[in-house]
């Protein structure tokens, strides 16, 4: 039977056809099939029936999708019947299943009110002189509309040195604990970052090298995020470090070390209890309001040369600041970047309309960004109470 076939059966409220349904459920059907005969039950008019059905099915063996369609049940009628709460309390537990505690929290949670989504209270670029994870408790909760960052790479420069890795990982914990903080509910962060490997202390000691985006996911969940994409960032081959020169020369196996010519952009998202589309009706409902109109990146397959200063070793590239600026915010909003450097990032979405806060701590690059003559609002440790 096909799925269309069962959602019209589930359009028929007898008690013949709730047995209709029970002997479909248990027949030799696809998951689909079973998923959407669970569906047609749960909308049934004999609440005894489904009660039955779901006390007797939704704790044995089953396909995840089956067992969700049993839970979004129990859902839709836990306010109606306490039995319904019951199970559905049982089977949250019994489970302990991530997609199902997403469920639990979006239903369960109260009614919006946009005023979550407010206008921000900052109206001029802000530059913040010192520790991010300071510097940034001057701004509301929630005033920040986007993030987007590149971590200083584990003990790999001069400005970035630790005394170890777990140091480094906790450190980043306190600035990504404020940035959730400071962004709006349901927006993005945005972290651009790769492997490191430091170097060796002797010809006799080995390097480790870092798999910092593997280790970033964990410090970025526990700060309040939750994962949405990966951007590989694919640069010119002759623009990277030849690593594999030595292996060429030998072809000696196990000596292989491939030119590494990607960067990871790593996308989360503010977790928060309602879907993306508030966020976006947000701009959308404005008179003003116009979509963009621009050539559209298809894959998540980035093709963009590096760029180089003088006076930063690790710079973003701005057609990267670009496309991130066009994918993840709206004209007019208040973007941030916590590890600033010489400010590229806050330069370019000057440029496209956007209101930048910058964060650093190293007094060259934040006279660098001050003679750009963008930042009116300069602060630093000595403001914070």
């Amino acid at each position: 039977m096909s799925v269309e076939s069962i959602k019209a059966l589930g359009k028929i409220h007898s008690k013949e056809n709730f047995q209709n349904l029970l002997e479909l459920y248990f027949s030799d059907i696809s998951v689909e099939e079973k998923r959407e005969v669970v569906s047609s039950i749960g909308r049934q008019k004999d609440m005894d029936s489904i009660y039955n059905f779901l006390k007797e099915n939704a704790f044995e063996k089953n396909y995840m999708d089956v067992i969700y369609q049993m839970f979004r049940t129990t859902l839709v009628y836990y306010d109606k019947d306490d039995r319904f709460k019951e199970i559905c309390e049982k089977m949250k537990s019994f489970y302990n299943n991530e997609i199902m505690n997403k469920m639990y929290e979006y239903k369960r949670a109260p009614k919006f009110n946009k005023k979550r989504l407010h206008e921000s209270s900052i109206k001029r670029p802000l530059l913040l002189e010192g520790d991010s994870s300071k510097t940034m408790k001057t701004i509301n909760d929630g005033d920040i509309n986007l993030i987007f960052t590149s971590p200083p790479y584990y003990n790999a420069r001069e400005y970035s040195d630790y005394i170890n890795y777990q140091k480094y990982l906790d450190d980043l914990k306190k600035v990504f604990k404020e940035c959730n903080r400071v962004l709006q509910d349901g927006r993005f962060l945005i972290v651009d970052v790769s492997p490191v490997i430091t170097k060796r202390p002797g010809r006799e000691y080995e390097s480790i090298r870092y798999p910092i985006h593997f280790d970033l996911h964990n410090v970025l969940v526990s700060a309040g995020f939750y994962f949405v994409d990966e951007i590989i960032w694919e640069k010119p081959e002759p623009s990277v470090p030849n690593r594999v020169g030595g292996y060429i020369q030998t072809r000696n196996p196990l000596a292989y070390k491939p030119n590494c010519v990607t960067e990871s952009i790593m996308v989360y998202r503010k977790k928060c209890d309602f879907l993306l589309d508030k966020n976006i009706n947000f701009y959308t409902s404005k008179k003003d309001y116009k979509p963009n109109d621009e050539k559209v990146d298809r894959s998540n397959i980035w093709k963009i040369a590096p760029s180089s200063s003088k006076d930063h070793p690790a710079i973003f590239p701005d057609e990267l600041c670009k496309r991130i600026l066009k994918y993840y915010s709206f004209a007019g909003d208040v973007v941030l970047d916590p590890f600033g450097g010489i400010g590229t990032f806050g330069r370019v979405a000057h440029k496209m309309g956007r209101i930048p806060v910058m964060c650093e701590m190293n007094e060259d690059y934040i006279n660098i960004m001050k003679g750009e003559n963008i930042y009116d609002d300069i602060s630093n440790d000595n403001d914070i109470l």
